[in-house]
């Protein structure tokens, strides 16, 4: 039961909780393609400064749910690659691109992964 409340409260946070979750999981697939196609906008040249832009604030946003809906693992890989673009601000230069990429390709294989065992 969740702390101060009665079991009825409880029972209806938790499912919830759980109806959050199963939307979360039900996205994660749709979530995967669009990192892949900001992956893919890495690679061209008039794309990549927009791209890392792009990949920040869906990063940022995926962080923020994966500890409320259980997949800490997946925030933490998010929390990564928005720090690490965080970390090139303004003086991001393409030759950059290439940790950003890793830092991308880090996360994708541990939505995968999630995605594969749900």
């Amino acid at each position: 039961m969740v702390q101060g409340l009665n079991a009825e409260s409880a029972a209806q946070l938790n499912a919830g909780l759980a109806r959050v979750r199963e939307r979360f999981v039900s996205s994660l697939s749709d979530r995967v393609d669009d990192f892949y196609d900001l992956l893919g906008d890495l690679q061209e040249e008039q794309d990549w400064l927009d791209a890392c832009a792009d990949l920040r604030a869906r990063a940022h946003k995926l962080h923020g749910i994966c500890g409320s809906v259980g997949f800490p693992e997946i925030g933490e890989k998010a929390a990564s690659l928005e720090a690490k673009i965080d970390s090139l601000g303004s003086e991001l230069q393409r030759e950059d691109i290439d940790d950003v990429r890793c830092f991308l390709n880090s996360l994708l294989d541990e939505m995968e992964q999630n995605l594969d065992a749900a």
